[in-house]
């Protein structure tokens, strides 16, 4: 209304307006004086009367501050009363002038604009005041609501002959009653919000509607809940939080709070709620239910936070009771800091942020000198801001409490579950750490590895602790002690189980390869299979006579190619009984490559050409000799080699090369039915279609 009058004054002549001014000046002045001459009134009353002199929006507002309410209380005292008459009289005759000027659009908007903002007795005033013969229907229909929600019942049905005759034909002419007797006041009212335009009315009635939820969650009367302050209102929602997260949202969104006032309350709620929790033992797992229904869980203070407009608020109020907060249990002042960060974060307020990793470094003292690592892993986890909080990080690993952050990392992970950047930040910080402080704890390596799922990392250190584990081996005195390869083995094994898990093909069949020869080593004591040279490697796979020792150790050591099996079965070619098995288990499971065959075939014929002239004495030439029909034997087996071709040229090819074997190419020959290379040109084939064909 303040503002239709400045407009209308701005629009007037200026000695109209300096006329009113001092008409209104004079005014306040008796006003003053017969407030400072009434005998009986106190102190605090002419504080009052002084400070209704510079705005004129008291003048407006009188009645309001009267002691006589809405519900038809007397006054306390009949003198003040008889002089607040007199105010209003004096009252008409100063607003005289301007009153002729305001028109009817005009007084309606501004009675409409008090009641749309709760001033109903004040709307109510103004206009009987300037137009007591038109009342707006937004007044009548606002009545209604405030009558429906005094008697209104938690969900219930009221009889409608508990209405007044005002009430009932305001809902009988808006057909509101479904039924003649019966009404659900609620959904009445929500009717009467619909009807009633935006800034005329709809917002008071919203707030009624907000109120009657509150009280009926409550258990309070309309009336009683209607006169509370709207903060206090949400103070006591707050400890019935988990029943009453929407008539808080309602009453927030109804009504005007100060940002600072609804974090403060939510911060409290849930420190209330962290104290049960903590004396309830609900802390460790939050996934239990808890002392319903204070407000205590993370995703629930989240979800309550949607009310307060400003994060970096709730981050200053919950930083607050950290602060100001006396015997707090630790484990709820963690919380209490790692909410706050959440919402400093979220809001990107830094102060915030750089206060409370001030605080944490000082709160972190105390923490160690009591033992109470489980609120530093909790710390450190759930702010995640291992950056600032490093130092956290080397405290516990230095302690031995890496086993305690990992738990309550994933307790952390899965209630907030982070971005991969925060994951394998923590991951590498907390290796760091290890490095720094535990650089030869392996164990806790393989936890982290573990933990983390990082499997090339875990192989790797399986095969480190497979080595040093052998190492151990040697170490000992009494070699029969074979307690440290098992273990070795154990790990080869374990390794190449995780390069199965990643398609590592190559590295699996190396892990393997290194277990087969520690068992080895275990069945066989009497050679030292392992650490071996390059050169104690190729002369230990020569001189084996079996095949599959030989290949143990040519995958171990890396042999596995036809240029060193070449020199293994040339070893045994003085021997037939022996190489007829080994080249048997040989094809069985590796191909006689022709490079390799060749080569022996080389072998062949320059061992026939050196000692075909010194057979009479060969028995002196070489440690132990050789046998009197060494010839015999070297044919014998390169008959076994030539078998195992299957390729006939392949074979032709070798038994050419060898010499010495002329039954072999015949018969081969004759098999692939060889034309001479001179008359090839001459000689026809019968071809399929009965035909002649020339072969070349």
């Amino acid at each position: 209304m303040d503002s239709h009058i400045a407009a209308r004054m701005k629009a007037t002549e200026r000695s109209d307006a300096r006329e009113n001014i001092q008409t209104y000046h004079k005014f306040a002045q008796v006003v003053d004086a017969s407030f400072s001459t009434t005998s009986g009134v106190s102190t605090k009353t002419k504080r009052r009367a002084k400070g209704f002199v510079p705005s004129r929006r008291p003048l407006i507002d009188a009645v309001d501050k009267t002691p006589e309410s809405e519900d038809g209380i007397l006054p306390l005292n009949p003198r003040s009363d008889l002089h607040l008459q007199d105010e209003n009289f004096r009252i008409e005759a100063s607003f005289s002038r301007w009153e002729e000027r305001v028109g009817p659009a005009e007084l309606e908007r501004a009675v409409l604009s008090l009641l749309d903002f709760g001033q109903i007795l004040a709307a109510k005033q103004l206009q009987h005041k300037l137009s007591p013969s038109h009342i707006p229907s937004e007044v009548l229909l606002v009545d209604a609501a405030m009558k429906l929600a005094s008697i209104s019942t938690p969900g219930g049905e009221i009889s409608i002959s508990m209405l007044d005759d005002e009430a009932y034909s305001v809902i009988q002419s808006y057909n509101l009653a479904t039924d003649r007797h019966l009404i659900v006041p609620l959904q009445v009212l929500e009717s009467l919000a619909t009807m009633i335009v935006e800034g005329r009315g709809r917002g008071l009635c919203k707030k009624i509607i907000s109120v009657v939820k509150v009280a009926n969650v409550l258990g309070l009367s309309f009336s009683e809940a209607f006169e509370k302050l709207p903060i206090e209102l949400l103070q006591l929602l707050s400890l019935k939080a988990q029943d009453s997260f929407e008539e808080a949202k309602l009453l927030v969104k109804t009504h005007s709070m100060p940002a600072a006032s609804i974090a403060q309350i939510l911060a409290e709620s849930f420190l209330k709620g962290l104290l049960a929790a903590h004396r309830g033992g609900y802390m460790d797992n939050q996934k239990e239910e808890g002392p319903a229904p204070l407000l205590w869980r993370f995703s629930d203070f989240l979800k309550w936070a949607e009310l307060c407009s400003s994060e970096p608020e709730i981050g200053h109020a919950l930083m607050r009771l950290v602060i100001t907060g006396q015997e707090i249990p630790h484990a709820c002042e963690v919380e209490l800091l790692i909410l706050s960060h959440h919402f400093y974060k979220s809001s990107a307020c830094l102060d915030g942020v750089d206060v409370l990793v001030a605080l944490a470094a000082t709160r972190v003292d105390a923490y160690v000198s009591e033992g109470d690592f489980p609120c530093l892993a909790r710390l450190i986890t759930g702010v995640g801001n291992v950056h600032a909080l490093n130092f956290i990080l080397g405290i516990l690993i230095e302690n031995g409490q890496l086993d305690l952050l990992l738990q309550k990392y994933s307790a952390a992970a899965d209630t907030n579950t982070g971005p991969a950047e925060a994951v394998r930040g923590f991951r590498m910080s907390v290796l760091t750490s290890l490095k720094q402080f535990n650089p030869n704890d392996l164990y806790a390596f393989a936890m982290v590895y573990n933990h983390f799922d990082m499997k090339h990392e875990t192989a790797s250190l399986l095969e480190l602790r497979a080595e040093q584990s052998s190492q151990q081996w040697f170490l000992r005195y009494d070699r029969d002690q074979n307690e440290d390869l098992l273990e070795s083995m154990r790990y080869f094994i374990e390794a190449a189980e995780v390069h199965s898990s990643i398609d590592a093909g190559n590295k699996t069949r190396a892990a393997c390869a290194q277990a087969s020869l520690v068992s080895l080593q275990i069945r066989m004591p009497d050679f030292q299979w392992l650490n071996l040279s390059d050169t104690n490697a190729r002369r230990a796979l020569v001189e084996q006579s079996r095949f599959q020792e030989a290949l143990i150790v040519a995958e171990a050591y890396g042999l596995n190619q036809p240029s060193e099996w070449a020199l293994v079965l040339w070893n045994q070619m003085l021997k037939p009984e022996l190489i007829e098995e080994f080249v048997a288990e040989f094809v069985a499971v590796l191909p006689l490559q022709p490079s390799m065959l060749a080569e022996l075939a080389r072998f062949y014929r320059a061992e026939v050409a050196a000692r075909g002239d010194q057979s009479h004495f060969s028995v002196w030439l070489t440690g132990g000799g050789l046998p009197a029909e060494w010839a015999k034997y070297l044919g014998r087996s390169f008959r076994c080699l030539l078998k195992k071709a299957r390729d006939l040229r392949l074979r032709v090819q070798l038994a050419t090369v060898a010499t010495g074997f002329g039954d072999v190419i015949d018969a081969c020959v004759k098999v692939l039915d060889k034309v001479p290379d001179n008359a090839g040109p001459l000689v026809l084939r019968k071809g399929h279609g009965g035909g002649y064909l020339p072969l070349m």
